[in-house]
């Protein structure tokens, strides 16, 4: 017998059946992923369709290219799983097609030696694919990696994946030991796994062209198909639903200026609750995002709360919300019964609970080395928005913060009209004394306005700006906090409050260009205020400290060899994505030898203070700044670098708990200005300074 339409056509019932369970096992799935998506447009937002071309290339490298995924030595696996998948496809749609018709081969379309290429990769790519996943499934549940999860959903994909290569191979080679040569559809030495395969099944007793073997071919494509068929009906309730869901939340990522959380319209009327109360709350690109999930665990890898004891876990928020909003979507959208959501608990403070919301830093190393773009940062924020705006519901010293905001615009609740009294004696100029508009406005901050510590920080950017003949001027009594520690904690209205004053001021001196030191203003300013019509040029004191040294317009002099370890801050190196202008102002002082921590740019480790967690207790764990410190002091430095208010607060406090009295910690700036060659002038303005 030379094909297998001569022994098909005794068996009609078999092509019916096959078929009909292909149309009904895919009919449930397609039923399934519906619903899933009629759950996601339950929430917040418009379709996302601006910046097409910047999107399409995120599908290219993150989807094709798997640029994230590969980040790490493990993802190289998953790369070879994805594109065996993607090129597999094609011999899956020839498989289901023959559910309707035995001897179809695509060779019949696009020609046989097109066919034989085609099979080829198949071949290929279908021996890596069970490679990979064989490692895969030895590195999950025997080296058993601390963030890798032994899941039973996972050994139940990984032993579907197998089975269908398996089944393949075997379906494959009995097919070209039964078919005579003249009616083979493709050479057999285009497919040496195939190949290798027919010639075991011969070795263990199956005769060609017989109707053993014949039988054995369809045992194989029926296992093949009717796996196929279920995992199409798993996929959408395991981990795995991110098949689903990955390509089109890396599609609809998000494309705003990095780290700048939603805006919430505080003046419109019409609204009666801010944050997300309930799931339904959420955008739906944040409700996309749970789909997207591939449970890899790198957000809990990299992240220092969960890291260092805390309740919270960015993998666990997001896989509870995924799974509250398909039991809340399928007893209310699904069933039918608006009445329904009363009974369900609250998202915020319930499914996630407030111990959790509150302990996240912002620091975005969830967001970063999250290969599908999910956000993290701004799930949080919205959660805590409404615990802050609606319940009042956080701690006594963040009551206290907020007060202090609000009466004396900065966290330490100290008057305004003490904001200048670093520059005293410096004949640094106001912006109200100024007859034409300097080059930039330094915009302190109130760290580097009223802390002892940064203060000094202030001082020797101040030097520096003037030993290089920069115009500047800052505001002085008229400068507020930006905002920044009340809209990360979720008080949306303060932030408003304050931001809105500083753009007014802002643009009433017709301000284009900012400098500052501390990078949630720089953030906040530079991100965030356009949001609210304040559009301005903003740059942080590490661009502009190496665009002086790189245009020589200040010389530093040789200083004693120092081992100087650097710590990335999370809002220039990560939402900022700026590694390269720190390292390269510290490598340009001669006599510093830059050292790097373990966790260092992408991956570097917060210093706990993000997120207005600056101004709350830590007596849950080890503190993160303690965590961080050891980090620093296991490099054995002589110094600790560091370009933030925050950064510097939490490491002193770090430094002196460990009692590392020997160890220097110092701000980029602080570091320059110690070794500047000054001119006279210059060199009278810090003494009087130091008076």
């Amino acid at each position: 017998m030379d094909s297998f339409l001569e022994l098909s056509t005794g068996h009609q019932w078999f092509r019916m059946v096959l078929g009909l369970c292909v149309l009904v096992g895919f009919g449930f799935a397609g039923r399934t992923v519906y619903w899933l998506l009629r759950y996601v447009a339950a929430g917040q937002g418009d379709l996302k369709t601006s910046q097409i071309p910047e999107r399409v290339k995120g599908i290219i490298t993150q989807v094709l290219g798997q640029a994230r995924v590969i980040a790490e030595p493990a993802g190289v696996l998953h790369l070879f799983i994805f594109w065996g998948f993607l090129i597999l496809q094609i011999e899956t749609l020839e498989y289901i097609t023959r559910a309707f018709k035995w001897d179809f081969h695509l060779s019949s379309i696009i020609g046989r030696g097109a066919y034989n290429g085609a099979l080829f990769m198949q071949d290929v790519f279908g021996f890596l694919v069970l490679v990979a996943i064989s490692l895969s499934a030895f590195r999950r549940y025997v080296i058993r990696p601390k963030h890798s999860l032994q899941s039973v959903d996972g050994a139940v994909i990984i032993s579907l994946i197998a089975a269908l290569m398996l089944t393949k191979f075997i379906a494959n080679g009995a097919e070209i030991a039964f078919l005579s040569v003249e009616n083979q559809a493709h050479d057999p030495q285009w497919t040496p796994v195939a190949l290798f395969t027919s010639t075991l099944l011969q070795g263990m007793g199956a005769s060609p062209q017989s109707e053993g073997m014949f039988w054995i071919y369809h045992v194989s494509y029926w296992f093949h198909i009717a796996i196929v068929v279920a995992f199409a009906n798993y996929i959408p309730f395991g981990k795995h639903l991110h098949l689903i869901g990955a390509i089109p939340n890396i599609f609809f990522r998000k494309l705003e200026p990095s780290g700048a959380l939603y805006p919430i319209d505080m003046e419109d009327e019409n609204v009666e609750s801010f944050g997300a109360a309930r799931v339904e709350d959420l955008r739906w690109k944040q409700l996309l995002d749970t789909y997207a999930c591939t449970e890899c665990g790198r957000c809990e890898h990299y992240c220092p709360a969960y890291n260092t004891g805390k309740a919270l876990n960015p993998m666990a928020v997001i896989h509870n919300i995924k799974e509250h909003l398909r039991e809340k979507g399928t007893a209310v959208i699904k069933g039918g019964n608006s009445e329904a959501a009363d009974e369900f608990p609250p998202l915020a403070g319930g499914i996630i609970t407030k111990e959790e919301l509150w302990a996240c830093t912002t620091c975005g190393a969830c967001v970063a080395n999250c290969p599908v773009y999910i956000e993290h940062v701004d799930t949080i924020v919205d959660m805590r928005r409404y615990l802050a705006l609606m319940e009042s519901d956080f701690s006594a010293e963040v009551g206290r913060t907020f007060r202090n905001m609000e009466n004396n615009s900065n966290p330490w609740g100290i008057s305004s009209s003490y904001r200048a009294d670093w520059a005293e004696g410096l004949d640094i100029p106001l912006m109200s004394e100024m007859t034409s508009a300097p080059d930039y406005l330094f915009f302190v901050g109130c760290a580097g306005s009223f802390d002892d510590r940064q203060k000094k920080v202030t001082q020797s950017f101040a030097k520096i700006l003037r030993s290089a003949g920069v115009s500047f001027a800052i505001l002085g009594p008229e400068e507020a906090c930006t905002g920044d520690p009340a809209r990360r904690i979720g008080n949306e209205y303060l932030y408003w409050m304050l931001a809105t004053q500083n753009i007014e001021t802002l643009n009433s001196y017709g301000v284009t260009k900012i400098i500052t030191t501390c990078p949630h203003c720089f953030h906040t300013i530079g991100k965030e205020y356009p949001q609210l019509g304040g559009q301005y040029e903003v740059i942080h004191h590490t661009a502009l400290l190496n665009e002086l040294l790189q245009h020589q317009r200040i010389q530093l002099k040789p200083t004693a060899t120092m081992k100087v370890t650097y710590h990335d801050s999370c809002y220039i190196g990560r939402w900022d994505n700026s590694y390269k202008n720190p390292r390269e102002v510290l490598q340009s002082v001669p006599g510093v030898v830059m050292q790097e921590m373990d966790l260092n740019k992408k991956q570097s480790f917060c210093c706990g203070a993000g997120g207005g967690r600056m101004w709350m207790e830590e007596t849950e764990g080890k503190r993160v700044n303690i965590e961080r410190t050891d980090q620093a002091l296991a490099t054995a430095p002589d110094a600790i670098a560091v370009n933030c208010p925050f950064c510097l607060t939490m490491f002193d406090d770090g430094l002196k708990n460990r009692g590392a009295d020997d160890v220097k910690l110092l701000d980029l700036a602080e570091i320059i200005a110690d070794n500047l060659v000054v001119p006279v002038a210059d060199d009278e303005i810090s003494e009087a300074a130091a008076e």
